[in-house]
């Protein structure tokens, strides 16, 4: 039986484009959208921000020397976080699981980002608790985030469900014991959810 949903951020109850950084950033650099975008995803930096490693000005520091950027702290956070979208079908589905389950966010995410998602987007606070990379230092698939979920859920592997875009990543939560579901569309999501027999 089903106690505690664990649920990713990015992709599943807000969609996420990256590339939206990058073209808000290549307005205030001479380097390309494309060569930003690459650089984002390849900076040490940004994954050291994921896990907390760095500052926020000490991020905004290293793209802002390496890319030429022109531009005030404040304008960077706001393109920094100029890439979510809402998921407005799964913020239902949310509400209806928390009358009967336990909500645990599990993310990858930096400071800025979930300051900002938290901010925004209000099903956030139906949550019942947060793992987030920045305040544990591990990154999914890091084993040691998953061990920190199983500390907050307070309950058995079995009675977990995690769910989440990335297949490596529902993948790994297996071997935990913990039940696992790819977010791929809300349709999908709620079959799924039925199978394994959790009230919507």
């Amino acid at each position: 039986m089903i106690k505690t949903i664990l649920c990713d951020l990015g992709n599943v109850i807000v969609f996420v484009n990256h590339k939206k950084i990058a073209q808000g950033l290549a307005k205030f650099s001479d380097k390309s959208e494309e060569y930003i975008y690459h650089f984002f995803l390849n900076s040490i930096a940004h994954k050291g921000f994921d896990k907390g490693k760095i500052s926020a000005t000490k991020l905004f520091m290293i793209f802002k020397n390496n890319l030429n950027l022109k531009l005030n702290f404040n304008q960077f956070k706001k393109i920094w976080s100029s890439c979510f979208r809402p998921n407005k079908d799964m913020e239902a589905l949310l509400y209806k699981l928390k009358k009967n389950y336990k909500l645990i966010l599990l993310s990858n995410t930096d400071e800025i980002h979930f300051t900002y998602c938290k901010e925004k987007y209000k099903v956030l606070d139906i949550f019942d608790d947060f793992i987030l990379s920045y305040k544990i230092g591990h990154r999914k698939p890091n084993p040691l985030i998953y061990l920190s979920a199983l500390k907050k859920a307070k309950t058995f592997p079995s009675h977990i469900l995690y769910i989440d875009d990335i297949h490596r990543f529902v993948k790994t939560v297996k071997f935990f014991g913990i039940k696992s579901i790819q977010y791929k569309n809300i349709q999908k999501l709620k079959s799924d959810l039925k199978r394994i027999n959790v009230e919507i």
